[in-house]
């Protein structure tokens, strides 16, 4: 007697399975797909972000130049005598030269230690304008009691305070004179126009 048939049970043994890779590999896997990512994106939205040679040239040549540095004003070598720290002041001697070798012009200012009227005109020379002005000019102080040869730079008289342009050849410009007076010709109070007269000889000299 044959035994009754009966299907084949289904084989239940555990299969193999694939290998599983490690956390590690998978997650190199998966930053080295997103650095690919990110590359392709970055070219194919946006401009390069290296320039050429050629282009970085052309690049520095737009550039602006550098402003120059302004020259450094010059120094007294003489004192100020309260007429003005900023000014470059010169000796007397000093400043006769000066004008000579530069072709310029001397500002002789003749004053006095007594003189309230040139206590007067010290407030004149603090002016940023006359600064400016005199940038252009050998200046000079001299006190008239202490510096004897002032007296020869006198065209009308001895009197002080008086502001006289003296020239390259080292005599008295007459015609830079205060237009203002009838006499006294080169005596100024601080409302008069001494800028502009230092400007005139300025001009006169070729300097700026």
């Amino acid at each position: 007697m044959r035994a009754p048939f009966r299907p084949a049970e289904a084989d239940r043994s555990p299969r193999p399975r694939a290998a599983a890779l490690p956390r590690r590999a998978r997650r190199q896997g998966l930053v080295g797909a997103a650095l690919v990512a990110a590359a392709i994106l970055s070219s194919a939205c946006g401009p390069a972000t290296g320039a050429t040679p050629d282009e970085r040239a052309a690049k520095a040549d737009d550039a602006p130049a550098p402003e120059a540095a302004p020259a450094p004003a010059p120094k007294a070598t003489a004192p100020a005598n309260g007429f003005g720290s900023e000014i470059a002041w010169r000796g007397f001697e000093e400043g006769l030269r000066e004008a000579a070798d530069g072709g310029k012009a001397m500002m002789l200012v003749v004053h006095a230690s007594w003189c309230p009227k040139c206590k007067d005109l010290k407030k004149s020379f603090f002016d940023p304008g006359l600064v400016d002005a005199s940038r252009g000019l050998v200046m000079v102080n001299v006190d008239q009691d202490e510096e004897p040869r002032s007296m020869i730079y006198s065209p009308d008289g001895t009197y002080v305070p008086r502001v006289l342009f003296v020239g390259p050849d080292g005599e008295v410009v007459q015609e830079l004179k205060n237009g203002q007076r009838s006499r006294f010709h080169y005596f100024y109070t601080p409302g008069d126009d001494l800028v502009g007269m230092m400007k005139q000889a300025v001009a006169r000299y070729g300097q700026s």
